[in-house]
């Protein structure tokens, strides 16, 4: 996936119920250019790579090296786990969709399309990664706010776009970045693209480095993972576009470790091309740790399909060809929604979103949780969405924070904790007063 300003390489998206995710790159045009890039030789596909105007290869910059990062191992979920929590674990596997436009009527049209394509099929969570020019821009469009919107209201989960120069952006940068997404547009977590496929960089900034006294690359991400987190959102998805290290495994949520102009493989034997990974090692782990993107694939194979879904908590395929292949929505996606869905338990999402009374969106996040029968909770900032069983009843509660204060939810009732039996989508939106701190 790439940008003519910025080369953005979208391979890495799991989960595990149908979830589609998708990646909006609006602004400038959306161009893939390998010519200025020098990627792994593990990956047989140019990992969507950030804006290289200056000419540089990558290969040659500096890493930044932080000072102070957090250190692994990391949270991961294991295959062998149950009821394991967080908000991208889900019980199916689903969808992440580039949309790369830079119109401005085109891109109502396709987040049209999508949002259609979800309230078609409620049982597959979708994400929107947006990219306005290679990451949030300059200045808040309000068009892109009332889209983003838009979609969480339809219980999309959405996320910025912030590529990372495979690692070699400064920490402090890629802050600023994701602050500016969640100030801006509310989205609900962030998309970290270029992830490195080894654990060090060297000192002096070399790659494929064997550590230990270099840069360990999966602390540079679970660091942003952590800030991601404190500023009131709950996603954080990478893409390496190639099989990664296990060390990077619950760094972020989830991973992408294939994109190429063809199909991963089903043998667990397959080396690189594999669905599972060199050596199938991703077999010891929930799929939700996973996803992947194919294009120029020139039709869908339901069977393969529904097979590939056993692996991956997410997954992309389209006809798209050149250095090009994501600009048009694939011609696949109602037909891998209504695959995807068939395969999903019968869970619907619930989006819990926070407002003034005025409507204005809270300026932060604020804690809720979603409790389900037997006793099974989750909760997130908002604005967040659960999956939970259709026709159950479950308990939503929201929290009071520093000067905001429940006032009531959309549907009227003034009680912090409410019960719902969803069946279908459910967008519920808790109403805050806000007291500012006196001096």
């Amino acid at each position: 996936m790439h940008t003519a300003n910025r080369i953005a390489h979208l391979a890495a998206l799991p989960s595990v119920a149908v979830v589609m995710i998708v990646v909006i790159f609006v602004g400038s045009g959306i161009a893939l250019s390998f010519s200025t890039l020098v990627f792994p030789a593990t990956s047989a596909s140019p990992s969507l790579a950030t804006n290289s105007t200056s000419g540089v290869p990558i290969s040659t910059r500096t890493p930044y090296i932080p000072s102070s990062i957090t250190n692994g191992p990391f949270n991961a979920k294991v295959a062998t786990t149950s009821g394991v929590s967080g908000p991208l674990v889900q019980p199916g596997t689903g969808l992440i969709i580039p949309l790369f436009t830079e119109d401005s009527s085109e891109r109502l049209s396709e987040v049209n399309e999508i949002v259609q394509v979800k309230l078609a099929y409620p049982v597959v969570p979708m994400i929107v990664v947006l990219n306005p020019d290679g990451g949030p821009g300059y200045w808040a469009d309000p068009t892109i706010a009332g889209e983003v919107k838009s979609m969480q209201m339809a219980g999309i989960v959405v996320i910025g776009y912030v590529p990372t120069g495979w690692a070699s952006a400064t920490i402090s940068s890629l802050e600023a970045e994701m602050l500016a997404y969640h100030s801006w547009y509310g989205v609900n977590g962030t998309y970290l693209d270029q992830m490195p496929n080894w654990n060090y960089n060297s000192p002096a900034g070399t790659w494929y480095y064997g550590g230990p006294d270099g840069e360990f690359i999966p602390s540079y991400f679970a660091t942003l993972n952590q800030y991601d987190q404190s500023i009131g959102m709950t996603e954080v998805l990478a893409n390496s576009g190639a099989d990664v290290p296990s060390d990077f495994i619950g760094s972020v949520n989830v991973i992408g470790t294939f994109e190429n102009a063809y199909l991963p493989s089903l043998s667990l034997t397959a080396g690189w091309d594999s669905i599972a990974g060199v050596g199938a090692w991703h077999t010891g782990y929930t799929k939700s740790n996973f996803m992947f993107f194919s294009y120029a694939v020139p039709s869908l194979d339901p069977a393969y399909l529904l097979a590939v879904s056993g692996y991956v908590g997410y997954l992309y395929i389209t006809n798209g060809t050149g250095t090009q292949p994501y600009t048009q929505l694939s011609p696949y996606l109602d037909q891998m929604a209504s695959l995807l869905a068939s395969t999903n338990p019968a869970t619907v999402p619930i989006t819990i979103q926070s407002e003034k009374l005025n409507g204005t969106s809270t300026s932060g996040g604020l804690w809720v949780t979603v409790t389900q029968q037997g006793g099974a909770s989750i909760s997130g900032f908002t604005p967040s969405t659960f999956e939970v069983d259709s026709g159950s009843t479950v308990a939503v509660s929201a929290d009071d924070y520093g000067g905001y204060f429940f006032d009531h939810w959309s549907n009227g009732s003034t009680s912090p904790s409410i019960e719902a039996t969803p069946s279908q989508a459910l967008v519920l939106v808790a109403y805050y007063r806000y007291v500012p701190a006196s001096d």
